[in-house]
């Protein structure tokens, strides 16, 4: 009943929309990629939905979430989300007709994130813990490379720092792998669920309403070397897999590698 609601309510959901799905891990600079999506006008979405993507079934259930809590676009022509989890399959085959965009961030910076979020909200999550947190950014990454090696469509790997350190740049590459007719810029909105639990950065941040190239220091969080260094061989490998990939057709990196 609810959903017939939400279909009533919005006639834009028989709209057809090309999916943009971002393939990534917890604190990637992914919900200021997706605040800087979302705030296009040819763009819809721009948190997490937390779902998977199994069939063209999972299409709609995506409209249907977004929608309920958000008006349509009209010169929308794509629809956002990101998955972050292993927890969340994802079949690509569904993103033929879209864009596909891998990205990672290296562990120094990832993991302290990870685990201070966790302490902020929610402090009796494993993740609060270092060598969980680290556990869960390896598998990921791994996951991403075996993910991206086996596409089945094109797709776009981004080192997600590139956002905050070469803004400019990095918004262009965007813009023009999307075919955006309206350029991304790093001013983005305000969104009903900007800043809230479970939807993204919790964090004063990403409330300002622009890129901040200033990011938190994580010194009071201590990741032994032994785990640290583990994680950055696996970061290296699966940022190679990825660009090495037969399907990876851009980059937009810190080196250059495009």
């Amino acid at each position: 009943m609810n959903h017939l609601r939400t279909l009533l309510r919005h006639p834009m959901l028989f709209r057809r929309y090309k999916p943009i799905i971002l393939m990534s891990h917890m604190r990637a600079n992914t919900s200021l990629l997706g605040h800087l999506l979302g705030s296009n006008a040819e763009i819809e979405g721009y948190y997490e939905l937390h779902i998977g993507y199994y069939s063209w079934r999972s299409l709609i259930r995506q409209k249907l979430l977004h929608f309920a809590r958000h008006p349509s676009k009209r010169a929308a022509r794509f629809i956002f989300d990101k998955v972050l989890h292993d927890d969340h399959y994802v079949d690509l085959n569904l993103f033929k007709q879209g864009k596909v965009m891998f990205a990672l961030r290296p562990p120094e910076k990832t993991i302290p994130s990870i685990v201070s979020l966790y302490r902020s909200v929610e402090p009796d999550h494993p993740y609060t813990d270092t060598g969980n947190a680290a556990r869960y950014y390896t598998e990921r990454v791994q996951s991403l490379a075996r993910i991206a090696q086996s596409s089945p469509v094109d797709f776009l790997y981004l080192d997600a720092d590139t956002l905050r350190e070469d803004t400019s740049p990095t918004l262009t590459a965007l813009s023009q792998f999307l075919g955006l007719k309206q350029p991304l810029h790093e001013h983005y909105e305000q969104q009903p669920l900007t800043g809230a639990e479970k939807a993204g950065d919790s964090s004063e941040s990403i409330g300002s309403g622009k890129v901040e190239r200033v990011t938190r220091n994580y010194a009071d969080i201590q990741v032994s070397k032994e785990v640290m260094a583990q994680a950055r061989e696996r970061f290296e490998e699966a940022r190679s897999q990825i660009i090495r990939s037969p399907r990876c057709i851009r980059t937009v990196t810190l080196h250059a590698d495009s």
